[in-house]
């Protein structure tokens, strides 16, 4: 039986890279090898027809999937995505649930292997059916990329048999060892470590508090650095490994003395920060490598910034390279209640923020789970379809929102319901770092997808579009915290940028005035309000943040914020009752044309 020691991990490494060299016809063999020598399966040949399942899902699956091994009734299959018609890079939850379904008849206990279009990913998915009927099954996932490092993913393959705390049945090992919780948990321990030492090291703030934003916004800045490097979009030298590549080089020229000043301020300010896309090649580039514009406010230059004196000793940066990056497996794609993957998600910034934040705690603020975000964003969804496409039966709604089912949806509905989704309008009044809207957003695409998987909506834009018109479109926040608001940003420009295919992403929106910050309880009650609405069309208010939404250069997002301040003035003369507390959101001035339009649905 293998154990936790550094052998079997570079044994078990070493597969995986066989794996990716193999042709197509040979990759099978190489996981039958790695499951019996490593794993102690037995060896299993044969193949699963899955056509049925590709004719009552309207998946793209090949038409078979290999089995590899079988041990105490547990089942192995691997699904080869290259062989199917898929044009998406990614494995995606219907084609494994699919597959899943369909191979039951092996027996409920399974792990699915599935290699994804380009063959640069191995997924290892162990899905949990439901124990009553009518619910949806839970997958649970490992990714093993190519020319990643695989660190926390390989120390959980090996504890599915070198773990004595789940005890001896191979089943609960295999639960444990695909627990997101223990992963999260170990990071999380890690983060306020290195957090908290970063503090003590950094100087030139005689406040404490100020000293915490700053270290918040820096880790916030390079975690997210990190994330977008998972997609290939920054290379120092050709390397896509970028934060390690930077500190190599850092570290290798004679005159090192601060990565913080000599690098990281030039990759912020100078790189990420370039709304004209100057030529840097002959000035920060040979220092930072080849980075994007990537707008949206979080590399812009801020009050702490400036503060002189500042000093960030590499003893405060480098162990969160080392110490989480390097050791932790990190997805940039946001988990859901039915589909989570064992690595560090974007939801970490949020639980982070929600921990480490002084005083959130003390006013009752407290991080809210995923499957609670997701279960009321579900209920408040059914309510708002049922009054809006009332058309829609109780029992074809449950099943289209809870269950991402449309097969009881009337083509004759179908329209209504997408314009519905279209125009919803969601706020969160107190929204912490995002969870709500995330979590509304991927209900949302849930609910698109539901319906162009039946064929009832032409699927006509990419995911990328998709979310780009719900952020633009259906969200809205308000938090009294300027980093909650920060953080909430930071989440969606992530799930956005994600989904971009191409060598150069987008510029990510300006989100100023979706995610706005103040106090929602101080202002009028946004239920009780009137107003003119043909007085707020005529202002323009709610094409003029669209167009600064998408803006990208400072001059023009100046011009338009000005634009915008007037028209908002416009409006304000309007009101009696103009004249609010300090820091007070006035939702007739701050979201003018969703009241002027009947308020927020949700």
């Amino acid at each position: 039986m293998p154990s936790l020691d550094p052998r079997s991990a570079e044994q078990v490494e070493a597969r995986f890279e066989q794996f990716f060299r193999a042709d197509a016809a040979s990759r099978p063999d190489v996981l039958r090898s790695l499951l019996a020598e490593m794993l102690d399966f037995h060896p299993v040949r044969g193949q699963l027809n899955l056509e049925p399942a590709r004719q009552s899902q309207a998946v793209a699956l090949p038409a078979t999937a290999e089995r590899i091994g079988r041990l105490e009734g547990v089942h192995v299959l691997y699904v080869d995505l290259a062989q199917s018609d898929t044009v998406s890079e990614r494995v995606r939850q219907k084609e494994v649930a699919a597959v899943a379904g369909h191979a039951d008849q092996l027996g409920e206990d399974m792990l699915l292997l599935f290699s994804n279009r380009s063959s640069s990913q191995l997924h290892w998915i162990h899905p949990e059916f439901p124990t009553a009927s009518g619910g949806r099954t839970t997958l649970r996932r490992m990714v093993v990329e190519r020319g990643r490092r695989q660190r926390t993913l390989i120390q959980q393959i090996l504890k599915i048999y070198a773990d004595e705390q789940a005890g001896g049945n191979l089943l609960d090992r295999i639960r444990h060892a695909f627990d997101v919780e223990a992963v999260t948990k170990e990071f999380f321990k890690q983060y306020k470590s290195i957090f908290e030492s970063a503090e003590q090291l950094i100087s030139g703030f005689d406040d404490p508090e100020q000293r915490k934003q700053f270290v918040q916004t820096l880790f916030n800045r390079l975690m997210f650095v990190y994330f977008l490097s998972r997609k290939g979009w920054l290379r120092y030298e050709g390397e896509t490994d970028y934060l390690n590549a930077l500190w190599d080089a850092y570290e290798s020229h004679a005159a090192h003395d601060n990565f913080h000043r000599d690098r990281l301020t030039f990759l912020f300010f100078e790189g990420l920060n370039n709304p004209d896309s100057r030529d840097v090649t002959g000035g920060v580039e040979p220092l930072i490598g080849h980075v994007p514009f990537l707008n949206g406010g979080l590399f812009e230059r801020s009050a702490l910034d400036e503060t002189p004196g500042v000093v960030v000793p590499d003893a405060a940066v480098r162990p969160l390279l080392t110490e989480l990056f390097d050791k932790f497996n990190f997805t940039v794609m946001e988990s859901t209640p039915f589909d989570q993957e064992v690595a560090v998600d974007p939801e970490m910034l949020g639980k982070v923020f929600e921990e480490l934040v002084t005083g959130r705690h003390d006013s009752g603020a407290y991080y809210t789970p995923r499957p609670v975000v997701a279960f009321m964003c579900r209920e408040a969804l059914k309510g708002y379809l049922g009054s809006h496409a009332p058309q829609l039966d109780e029992e074809a709604l449950r099943l289209l929102v809870d269950e991402d089912d449309a097969s009881l949806i009337p083509r004759v509905a179908a329209p209504a319901i997408g314009a519905a989704l279209e125009r919803v309008t969601v706020v969160d009044p107190a929204c912490g770092s995002g969870a709500y809207l995330v979590g509304m957003m991927q209900e949302l695409l849930e609910l698109y997808g539901a319906l162009y998987s039946e064929q009832l909506l032409d699927d006509a834009r990419s995911l990328y579009q998709l979310k780009l018109h719900i952020i633009e479109r259906n969200l809205h926040g308000v938090d009294l915290d300027p980093f909650a608001v920060n953080i909430a940003m930071l989440r969606l420009w992530l799930s956005l940028a994600i989904e971009y295919e191409g060598a150069q992403p987008e510029p990510l929106p300006n989100l100023d005035f979706k995610i706005v910050e103040g106090d929602s309880l101080l202002g009028p009650d946004p239920s009780q309000i009137s107003l003119d609405s043909h007085a707020i069309r005529e202002s323009n208010l709610g094409a003029l943040k669209g167009a600064y939404l998408r803006a990208q250069s400072g001059a023009e997002k100046e011009r338009l914020r000005g634009r915008i301040e007037d028209a908002e003035e416009q409006v304000r003369s309007l009101l009696a009752d103009a004249t609010l507390p300090e820091g007070a959101v006035d939702w007739r001035i701050d979201f003018a044309e969703v009241v002027a339009e009947g308020g927020f649905d949700i």
